[in-house]
């Protein structure tokens, strides 16, 4: 598979020099390739994926213009002979993903200003749409209780559905999906160096929906401390402690749920373990 991307680049990119390739493969949407340290090339997996890329790359055309604190992809496509998009390609943006770095405030108030200014974006200027729908969340609950609830304790069934009912229960009533959102804003996807926060990539779940999705990340990642310090630097339309009511509540622990499937499925115990433990340490 690498050699025929490799192909492709070289194809599409007959100036281009290849000097140094680094691949990941293990991402669930793309194959993405990493050409002498300068350029990044994302394949993605799926047509479905392709078909999003489109709607990504103009509402990053729109954060450009916003002067932000932080590097962001811009894109440029290339097709394939039947004139479908076969991937886009980027300037690498220098650092490493955030799993590998301990934020400090400084980049609470990097990332905070950037959820400042990606959330004024007007939905109705994109072709984004709302993705976890009710419906969405429902399932996931169901695939949980099907494929993960045979394999844990009942301690550990009875936290899982209090966290699901509750917010399934308030959704319709509480949820403001209203906003658009990065959609998977984790460590994986947020570029550091020296600690301080230089960069954002992977827009893929860009979508629609409910603010608190967007800080997720940081309370599964680094918990409450550094979700509450990036809170304290951004600005939206409700206060932060109602945000990080939904993020405590729900939003924050969720990454469990599709880590734990994601685990049974691929019979990989450690992420089980880790999913399972961080759970329970988080929701109690």
């Amino acid at each position: 598979m690498t050699n025929k991307l490799l192909d492709f680049i070289k194809t599409s990119l007959p100036k281009l020099e290849i000097n140094s390739v680094q691949i990941n493969d293990e991402g669930w949407d793309n194959d993405i390739l990493i050409v002498n340290q300068q350029l990044v090339f994302r394949f993605p997996k799926t047509e479905a994926i392709a078909d999003k890329i489109h709607a990504e790359a103009a509402l990053l055309e729109s954060l450009i213009n916003k002067h932000l604190l932080i590097g962001l992809p811009v894109y440029h496509k290339l097709n394939d002979e039947n004139g479908k998009l076969k991937c886009v390609y980027y300037d690498y943006i220098d650092g490493a993903p955030l799993k590998s770095c301990h934020p400090d405030k400084k980049s609470a108030m990097i990332l905070g200003d950037f959820l400042t200014r990606l959330h004024q974006i007007n939905p109705a200027q994109t072709d984004l749409k709302i993705e976890r729908t009710y419906a969405f969340w429902e399932n996931l609950f169901h695939s949980v209780q099907k494929e993960v609830f045979p394999l844990i304790s009942n301690s550990e069934k009875e936290k899982i559905q209090a966290v699901f009912t509750g917010f399934l229960d308030d959704y319709k009533a509480c949820q403001q999906l209203d906003t658009i959102v990065h959609g998977d804003l984790t460590a994986s996807n947020i570029i550091c160096k020296n600690r301080e926060v230089t960069g954002v990539i992977d827009f893929t779940d860009a979508q629609i929906g409910d603010s608190a999705m967007d800080f997720a990340g940081f309370y599964w990642g680094w918990g409450p401390e550094f979700t509450h310090d990036v809170l304290a630097w951004y600005e939206g339309k409700e206060p932060a402690a109602s945000i990080l009511k939904r993020v405590q509540g729900f939003y924050g622990l969720q990454p469990a749920f599709h880590e734990l499937l994601h685990a049974v499925r691929n019979n990989n115990k450690a992420e089980w373990d880790y999913a399972l433990a961080r759970f329970m340490e988080l929701a109690d």
